[in-house]
């Protein structure tokens, strides 16, 4: 096997196993305790959406998000650029994720760009 051939399934791999890991670690978060007082994202049961202005995926989900807070104060926007506290205590690491907070656990984590059907079905979950 000629070291281009190694290089090349090297490359593939990783991209193959980092979404894979990035998705493990999301799905271990369901489930863990919030401390409501250390995030500055609202308290009670709610849904959490974090963006980056510079993600692609997140300028198409934003105005989504943007109805659904006007229709819903249980909804809350979290740009992890300014506000990496927040990012860091719900264990970010990729954005858009989306998370589902009900009686201070973490009930659901969505990754990437969902649609307006998808997170009102997330919302009534904890309505």
């Amino acid at each position: 096997m000629s070291w281009l051939m190694i290089v090349l399934v090297v490359v593939a791999a990783f991209l193959i196993l980092m979404p894979m890991l990035t998705y493990l670690s999301a799905r271990r978060q369901v489930g863990r305790p919030v401390d409501s007082a250390a995030t500055g994202a609202g308290e009670g049961d709610r849904l959490i959406y974090f963006y980056s202005p510079k993600c692609g995926p997140c300028r198409s989900m934003t105005p989504i998000i943007d109805r659904l807070a006007q229709d819903n104060p249980r909804v809350f926007k979290v740009n992890v650029m300014e506000d990496m506290e927040t990012a860091r205590a719900f264990n970010i690491r990729a954005t858009p994720t989306t998370i589902l907070v009900k009686d201070e656990r973490v009930l659901d984590i969505a990754l990437g760009a969902k649609g307006e059907v998808q997170l009102e079905r997330m919302l009534r979950k904890v309505a």
